[in-house]
């Protein structure tokens, strides 16, 4: 009897560390009583000479149609929750019909502040590598889903906090890149001078047309959101092109990246 009940718990223990090693070669992500299955995949960048891990969510019957898709890039995937919220997020504005079935392609980090900090400053070391970053995305990671997956032409970028400032960056920068771009609590006041430079040669810019920009944050935020966001959306409410849109939405009594983030911006942005 005694054998007996030790190799049951030596079986259980096998199995147990089975089902681990398999989780981590393919993570299925369980949400709201929903299989979201995702899939990593290691990309090679030349631009930045490393290679970047992808995530990548697939709509339901992806595999059984032949429907193309547009496609929401999410910053900081690496965390354990961000990239499944998201897919979740997404998931429920699908059955709310709020939003239609889209790829979600999460990237991971792997030096963050040198990623998402367009200008070096030195209370964030290695910062200033977002140029970079911007191209690693449009010039090697887009083409490869494109050319990988049945993806519309229509495309979001989402960020928080730091990732947030890249995507006004980024907005900035090079604006055909996205149709639309959600930043939740971005980080304008890590370089609030540059992002003021960047903003005045946007607004210079042609083909700004059907570009949209929603930002949001909470009353409780960081410092450098609170005290940095609100004269930007001044700055583009008075200077914008028709055709550009942009919109800020500040929630009482939330801090820094409200949870909320993701899907009132993908509400505003399909509502459109």
């Amino acid at each position: 009897m005694v054998r007996q009940r030790d190799m049951y718990r030596l079986y259980l223990i096998i199995l147990i560390i089975g089902m681990m090693i398999l989780w981590q070669i393919f993570p299925v992500y369980s949400l709201k009583g929903q299989n979201l299955t995702s899939s990593s995949v290691m990309i090679y960048s030349q631009i930045l000479d490393e290679e970047r891990t992808i995530s990548i969510s697939l709509p339901e019957k992806y595999e059984t149609s032949q429907n193309t898709y547009p496609v929401l890039y999410v910053l900081d995937a690496e965390g354990k929750t961000i990239f499944p919220k998201c897919v979740s997020t997404v998931k429920d504005l699908v059955a709310q019909g709020l939003a239609p079935q889209m790829i979600v392609v999460g990237i991971w980090n792997t030096n963050r502040n040198r990623d998402m900090i367009p200008e070096a400053v030195s209370h964030r070391p290695d910062s200033g590598g977002a140029e970079y970053f911007l191209r690693f995305i449009k010039e090697e990671l887009m083409p490869h889903i494109k050319q990988n997956y049945r993806v519309s032409e229509y495309s979001i970028l989402y960020g928080m906090s730091n990732s947030a400032l890249f995507a006004v960056y980024a907005l900035f920068e090079k604006p055909e890149t996205f149709n639309a771009y959600i930043a939740s609590s971005p980080m304008i006041g890590h370089c609030p001078a540059y992002m003021r430079k960047k903003a005045e040669a946007f607004i210079a810019k042609d083909r700004l047309n059907s570009r949209f920009l929603y930002m949001i944050y909470g009353t409780e935020d960081s410092r450098r959101v609170t005290e940095y966001v609100p004269d930007l959306q001044t700055y583009l409410d008075q200077n914008s092109p028709a055709g550009f849109l942009s919109k800020l939405e500040i929630l009482q009594g939330e801090g820094h990246v409200p949870d909320s983030s993701l899907a009132r911006g993908l509400r505003l942005v399909f509502r459109r």
